[in-house]
Order: C-alpha cells, then structure tokens, then sequence
C-alpha cells in the first residue's frame, strides 16, 4: 500500500474514533440544539488534505471568536469524513454520515477541502431564521440549459427548472432530512429509486434522488393521515436556493451569461477555485509550502485511440487545436496509414468498449516511451478529446509521478453494492503515472475484445488497491453540458465529442487555445509492425459484475 494511502486510513480511523469516543465540542445543556460541520476530504493530492484541516482550524478559530454570542446557543461539531472507497457520493457517504448525528442535530453544514466559510456566525444566524423542523437543503442552484446524458437526461421536456447544489459552495441540510434520507439507503439498495447504476454527478444525483423519494411532510401526528398523505402526493422536496450561499465572492463577467447579479445577502460561504489554475508554481508553494512535482508538457505522452473511418474527420482537428503543446503523441489505429500517421495496434476495430485495443495501445506506448528518458505520465484520451496540454501540466505538478497514480473524471458503478467499483471515464482523458503502466499491463485483462476499457481498467485497479482519485477540469462531455459556474471554478482541462459544436472554437473559448501547427510525428516501420502476443499470467478479475464482460453496461457519452 502507497505511503499516501496508508496515512490516509490512519487519518479517517483517527477521526472515526475521535468522533465515536465523545463529541469534539460537548454541550452543557440537555435542550442545546447542535450543529455538524462536516468537510469532505479527498486523499491526494495533499493540498487537499491540507485545505481540510485548514478549514477545520478556521472554523475552530471562528467558534472561540464568537464565544458567548453564538445565535441559540448552538452546540458545534466539526469532522473530516476522508474519500475512502466510494464516499464521494453523498448518497453513499449518508450511512457513515449519520453515525455522527444525534436527536439533537437540527443542520448538517457539508463542505468539501475547497469550501469557504466566510462567516460561522453569520452563516448560524441564517439557521436561526430557518425552520429546522422542515425537510429541506439550501446551497447555490445550478441549473441545466438543456437535456445532458451527464444527468442521465434527467427532465428531458424541461431541464432547466430542476435545481442541484454547488457543492464545493457547501449545502445545509435539516437533520430531519438527512435522517429520513438515511433511512432509505441505510440497509439495501431497493430502499430508494435510482435511475441509474452509474454515478458521475454526487449532486445531481442527490437532489433527484431526494426529488423522487421524499415527501414534505414532516408532522409526526399528519404521516399516517391518509388525507394529509393524499395531498403531499403531487408536492415534492428541491433544493432551496440560498443567497447566503454563492459560487464566488464576487460576481464574473462572461459573454454568454453577462454579469452575475450581487446576492441578496452576503455570502457566508462560497467555493474556492482548484489551487492548480494558478500559474505561478512558485508562489504556490511559498503560500502553501506544498511540496510541487515540475512537470512540463515534454513529461506527457499522449496515446491517442482512433480508427481508420475517422483519420481524415478527426485528426486535423486535434493538429490544428492542442497538438501543437503536445511533443510526445502518437495516434493509435486499427489501420496503419503513413501520411496521418497512424499506429496500428494489430487489433480489429469494434463498434464500441475497445478494451482489447486500449491494452495494446498501452504495451506498444510503454515501448515507444523506453525511448524517451523524460516521460513521466500516459494520458490516454480519444481522437474526438479537446485538451489543454498547459492546465494538465499544471495539474499534475501536485501529483508524485514516481508512484502509482490514476487520474481522470471519476464515475461510480454500483457504488451502494459490493461489487461497485470507481473508474475514470475515457472520453475525458486518463492519466497514468508511468510506474502504473507496467503494472496494469502485467494484471489486468480483458473478459473480450469490446468489454469497456475504462470500466475493465478501473475494476482491475480497484482490485490492486490503486485508487481513482478525481481531477477537476476533466470532462467527459461537452461545455454546455455542464453549469456555467463549474467551468469558472475549475478551469478545463479536457472535453469530450464533437457532435454539435465547434469544436476549435471550444477549444480557444474554454481551453485557452492554441497556434496551429501543421506538423505531426512520423511512424517507422517499427511503429507499423503488429503487436506482440499480450503479457501472460493477468488478473482473472473474480466478481465481475454482471454485463462488463461486453459493453453492455457501458456508458458511453
């Protein structure tokens, strides 16, 4: 197990017990209504670790400030719940969540590392002016502009009413919510109506699941009244947009929206951006004293997935958009053609999956790579990907490249099951430490040639103990399947299809552009020949979970 990991699990059992053994801050008086604050914490990279328990102590900092005033007399709780395994979803969190509530827990602040919480006693007067005996959430509203397979076309007539939380903005919840929300996922999975298998937006996916689970009614002595039932049929519990709440300090100008209007009230908490959009590495770790891994676009090797019938559609795209930041790229086909070039792997295109073809791609890379001392990552992305070779550079400065890292936009599949597992998406680009290729290639096989290939690849190294940690700015999809406010707090890196935009115009609206560059690197005849036999004694994946042996359970956007 990685150090990083092992001191991960030292820390969460720390807090497990340290919340089990007595509260942090004891109440003095039986009636004294409580608060929790909990902070969502990923395990890498360790800025983040280190903005939680930042958080931690200035929330500490803030209570011993308001000593004496604090509105009702509030009895406050903080903890770090750690990402360990498949907590990322809130709906999934709920079960060791609870566990920190009491009877007298009337709101559940939850934060993540990149929460900021402007003003605690602020933010406890504005409790103190909401019900908390109601069912409810309040956060900042995002909105779709229309239907997106990220959403699983949620309200596909009309998505653009349907309001979810900004969570890195933070999201209050009633106790009485999050206990009758526990209730339904605490012991099986048939407790609350999922739409779908997979997870890919945490908060989404919550609010809907709320949505279609819940009801209003909150009256003890009403909950058994068939009439009181009858009329709370056709009402439903959403999110409760709150000003308090806001995506920034302060408003931004784009030219598809204009000028945010100023909230209401002020903010009393707000997301922050991800530290890697800032530019200048040195600053950072003078500010943060964090510990930077310098990588620069000459450490990246890119291995590009295409196949014969979109040559001539697709890879001129790429050539005239990110290529030129891109030294070391390669363009992997089923067909081998000089003047693109391309690669070809030796393996028959298939419709959909590409499980087999990713593992060729990946042995023939590691071979190319041998040839360059410089290389440190692999990212695999697909030949209809816009990249910024800039950002992913920066973003990778927080990461160990000599360790066994996975990153990528991060999905859940089965995640309330034994047998759910995470894994990073393809079409938004997947990032492997090159210590992790060899690995990989000698463990992980595929069931057949078009099982899903970051599906395979993510349950593989599930089952190795490596973990899928999540990098903000990679997309799956395309710019306006996302809200307008997670584009600005997590500056792109990637998107995904071209199918209705244009796409050289995402690519210098969102990714920062780029000069174009005519020029492409020449395939040998080495390059061209058919791959070797694959590496033998791989990891017969035990459980596999129903339909991952073809791609039948593949969610491809």
């Amino acid at each position: 197990m990685p150090s990083w990991c092992r001191a991960a699990v030292v820390l969460w059992l720390w807090c497990l017990l340290s919340c089990h053994g007595g509260r942090t801050e004891a109440a003095t008086g039986t009636g004294t209504a409580e608060v929790l604050v909990v902070i969502a914490c990923p395990p890498l990279p360790r800025r983040s670790l280190d903005e939680c328990f930042a958080l931690a102590d200035s929330l500490r900092e803030q209570q011993q400030q308001m000593a004496g005033v604090i509105p009702e007399d509030y009895v406050l709780r903080f903890h770090i719940m750690h990402e360990l395994f498949n907590y990322w979803t809130l709906l999934d969190a709920l079960p060791g969540e609870t566990r920190l509530l009491n009877a007298r827990t009337e709101w559940i602040i939850w934060c993540q590392h990149n929460t900021h919480v402007v003003s605690l006693h602020g933010l406890l007067q504005q409790l103190h002016n909401q019900d908390p005996t109601e069912a409810a959430y309040y956060g900042h509203a995002l909105y779709d502009t229309e239907a997106t397979i990220v959403h699983h076309f949620a309200h596909y007539k009309n998505p653009k009413w349907f309001p979810y939380p900004l969570l890195s903005a933070g999201v209050v919840f009633t106790g009485v919510l999050l206990r009758r929300l526990a209730e339904l996922v605490a012991l099986n999975a048939q407790n609350g109506y999922r739409h779908s298998e997979f997870a890919i937006d945490a908060a989404h996916e919550l609010a809907r699941f709320i949505f279609d689970n819940l009801t209003p009614v909150t009256d003890p002595e009403l909950k058994d009244d068939p009439a009181a039932a009858g009329a709370t049929l056709e009402r439903k519990i959403i999110l409760k947009s709150a000003d308090y709440i806001c995506p920034t300090p302060v408003p931004w100008h784009t030219p598809e929206t204009g000028t945010r209007a100023q909230p209401v009230l002020p903010c009393m908490l707000h997301a922050k951006p991800e530290l890697f959009a800032i530019g200048n590495r040195e600053r950072q770790r003078q500010r943060r004293q964090l510990p930077v891994h310098t990588t620069g676009s000459q450490n990246i090797y890119f291995a590009i997935k295409t196949c014969a019938k979109f040559h001539k559609e697709r890879i001129p795209i790429i050539e005239r958009t990110w290529a030129s930041d891109a030294r070391h790229r390669r363009y992997y086909s089923d067909v081998a053609e000089v003047g693109i070039p391309t690669i070809s792997t030796g393996i028959p295109n298939v419709q959909t999956g590409h499980c087999a073809k990713t593992l060729a791609i990946l042995q023939l890379s590691l071979k190319d790579i041998s040839a360059h001392k410089d290389i440190r990552w692999l990212v695999l992305v697909d030949d209809d990907t816009l990249l910024s070779v800039p950002r992913l550079s920066a973003l990778l400065n927080g990461y160990n490249h000599t360790e066994h890292i996975y990153l990528g936009e991060r999905y859940g599949y089965r995640l309330y099951a034994p047998d759910g597992f995470n894994y990073h998406t393809g079409g938004a680009g997947i990032v492997l430490s090159l210590p992790l290729v060899p690995l990989v290639l000698q463990h992980c096989s595929c069931p057949s040639a078009n099982a899903p290939d970051d599906m395979i690849l993510g349950y593989c190294l599930q089952a190795l103990g490596v973990v899928a940690l999540p990098a903000a700015g990679l997309h799956q999809a395309r710019p306006q399947d996302y809200a307008t406010e997670l584009l600005h707090l997590q500056p792109p890196i990637s998107f995904h299809k071209f199918w209705n935009t244009q796409p050289e115009h995402t690519y210098r609206r969102w990714l920062g552009g780029s000069a174009g560059n005519n020029s492409v690197p020449q395939a040998t005849a080495k390059d061209r020949a058919p791959l070797v036999p694959m590496l033998e004694e791989r990891l017969q994946l035990p459980g596999l979970p129903t339909g991952l042996a073809t791609a039948e359970k593949h969610l491809d956007l």
